[in-house]
């Protein structure tokens, strides 16, 4: 679809992340009839709301939100609406098209878009391979889950440009003709079942990723994880697999300490900034996108070396009397954490606990006790957390707020070693979300160090 003129769109959600406002905006501005809606009453929205002035739409809240969607012809609800609410049930049971921001935005694109998703590393991969690209001379808008909507960057493209998004399981699953030029697919594994209800869900919303990919796409994917790489059946595309386990000339691959892309070398892993197998593994889909796109790889040493990874992902805040501080509020799994743990040596506490999203602890349990790690748990999950890792012979202290945490562990591993909050779990009985998290954990960790220089 790429006439909007007259077109009745309602679009759900004026949330924090902006992806229904630069809906509302994009297709007011082609000539739909738009209203865009939001449950929260207006007096929490105001500053949402006034960002649309302007925009010629019309904005319900509150009780109202979702008054007259039967009568849309189109509705796009933000990522974090489900799509199994009552009124998005009973509009699509009176015919209505409700489809995703990013369905949306490939629509509108006038240029090749390469998708990135996975339980985790995705944020990093896109961003390396933003960087990647920029530096090989190629003209790429990096947005989607990170930065700016892919549905505004896919109207303000060129068609010499490329677009690198970041795609979540919540956008794909209300795609239909989606189809990016390279599909990445970096693991798989359980997250989000709060909202998908099973994994079999959650896979097959993964899954859409390649649904619509020809034989002339590329299909990045992990050869490593097994999850992800069960779905390289699942696309038309030529699988460009990528491991630091295994030899993968045709993709990317580890070999002799030398990430290498098409059994090319490209540099020696020790080059990276960033910490940690699993960022290995984030490095090598990123070449592999790259050039499978036809960007050379000349500059990509460089590049490597200096990109120094995104907020809330093994980002070192301080480094007080010996002791390494590190952000990683992104983990809200077991699998996440237990990578983040694999990334450092040497004594470790690491800080635990929030609204769990699995219930599965005992492995991260278990390589904590063959770490010797300590734990500092906190929040919903804290006694499920402790009690696991109590039964794995782990040390466990219990705090009732992160700056108290913080200087628990840190008297732990003193005078070295590394605090690392790698939560396992979401953030949203205590923060607003897995950012407020990570924000308010270096601002304790740099009160602290200044606590630390007065004494």
């Amino acid at each position: 679809m790429t006439d909007f003129a007259g077109l009745r769109v309602h679009v759900i959600g004026l949330g924090a992340l902006g992806t229904g406002r630069a809906m509302a905006r994009v297709l007011a501005a082609r000539g739909a009839k738009v209203t865009v809606s939001d449950v929260k009453p207006a007096e929490q929205l105001k500053t949402e709301i006034a960002a649309l002035d302007g925009a010629g739409v019309a904005v319900l809240t509150g009780a109202d939100a979702y008054r007259g969607l039967e009568d849309a012809e189109l509705i796009v609800p933000s990522p974090g609406v489900p799509l199994d609410i009552p009124p998005l049930l009973q509009a699509r049971g009176h015919g209505v098209r409700i489809v995703s921001e990013i369905e949306v935005a490939y629509w509108l694109a006038p240029c090749p878009i390469i998708a990135v998703t996975g339980t985790k590393g995705k944020t990093t991969t896109v961003a390396l391979l933003g960087e990647l690209l920029h530096d090989a001379g190629v003209a790429a808008r990096v947005g989607g889950n990170i930065g700016v909507p892919l549905v505004q960057l896919a109207a303000e493209a060129a068609p010499g440009d490329l677009l690198v998004a970041e795609v979540s399981s919540f956008q794909l699953e209300a795609t239909e003709q989606f189809r990016p030029r390279v599909a990445v697919l970096l693991n798989l594994f359980a997250d989000h079942l709060d909202r998908h209800g099973t994994m079999e869900v959650y896979r097959e919303a993964k899954a859409r990723i390649f649904t619509n990919q020809e034989p002339t796409d590329r299909a990045v994917i992990s050869r490593d994880d097994s999850g992800a790489w069960a779905m390289h059946e699942r696309t038309r595309a030529r699988v460009l697999p990528f491991s630091t386990a295994a030899p993968a000339p045709e993709g990317a691959d580890l070999c002799d300490g030398w990430l290498r892309v098409g059994g090319a070398r490209i540099c020696p892993a020790s080059s990276l900034r960033l910490r940690g197998k699993h960022n290995l593994g984030n490095a090598l889909a990123a070449l592999a996108a790259a050039q499978a796109v036809g960007a050379g790889l000349d500059a990509a040493e460089d590049t490597l070396r200096r990109f120094p990874g995104v907020e809330h992902r093994l980002e070192i805040v301080a480094t007080v009397n010996g002791v390494t501080f590190v952000n990683d509020s992104q983990a809200t799994t077991p699998p996440a954490t237990l990578a983040a743990l694999e990334a450092f040596e040497g004594p470790v506490a690491l800080l635990l606990g929030g609204r769990a999203k699995v219930h599965e602890f005992a492995e991260l349990a278990q390589a904590m006790a063959r770490r010797g790690a300590f734990s500092v748990v906190l929040g919903e999950a804290a006694e499920e957390i402790g009690a696991a890792l109590r039964a794995a012979g782990v040390e466990v202290a219990r705090a009732d707020s992160l700056p108290e945490a913080i200087w628990s562990a840190y008297r732990a591993v003193s005078p070295e070693g590394v605090v690392l909050l790698s939560p396992a779990c979401a953030s949203f009985d205590m923060f607003v979300n897995m950012a407020e998290r990570g924000r308010v954990f270096r601002e304790a960790v740099r009160a602290m160090a200044a606590a630390e220089r007065e004494t």
